[in-house]
C-alpha cells in the first residue's frame, strides 16, 4: 500500500469544539497536518461526508485558539477525517509552529508549506 499523503501528520490529542448545523459539540482531535485533521466524535453528533464544521482548539498553556473552516472527507465509526477549507493567518502561523515543534523533521513542514501554497 502506497502512502499518497503530501502532508505529514503529528499526534495532537486535544479537546476541541466543532460548530455544526446541530450546534456546538466537544470532540477530540487525534492528529493534525497543515491541510486537515482526524477527529473523534461522540454518538450524539451525526456526521456525513461533506458536512462543514468550524473547528476550534486551544493550544496547551496558552491563550491561543486555532480556528478552522473544515469539511468532513471521510468518516467511520466515531472518527472523521476533515480537510481545512479556510483558516486565518494567525491560525496558519500557530499551526506551522505546532507542527514544527511536534515533528522530528521541522524542515519537512517548511517544505509542505510550498505544496499548500500550490493548492491555493
Amino acid at each position: 500500500m502506497t502512502n499518497k499523503r503530501r502532508f505529514s501528520r503529528v499526534k495532537c490529542i486535544e479537546k476541541s469544539i466543532v460548530e455544526t448545523d446541530s450546534g456546538p459539540r466537544e470532540v477530540v482531535l487525534h492528529d493534525i497536518s497543515l491541510k486537515g485533521a482526524l477527529v473523534e466524535f461522540g454518538n450524539d453528533l451525526p456526521v456525513r461526508e461533506g458536512d462543514r464544521w468550524k473547528l476550534f482548539f486551544q493550544l496547551d498553556h496558552s491563550d491561543v485558539v486555532l480556528q478552522f473552516e473544515a469539511e468532513v472527507v471521510h468518516c467511520r465509526e466515531n472518527l472523521a477525517g476533515v480537510k481545512f477549507v479556510e483558516m486565518d493567518l494567525d491560525t496558519m502561523i500557530h499551526l506551522r509552529s505546532l507542527m514544527e515543534a511536534r515533528t522530528v523533521n521541522p524542515e519537512q513542514v517548511r517544505h509542505e508549506l510550498s505544496f499548500l501554497m500550490d493548492d491555493e
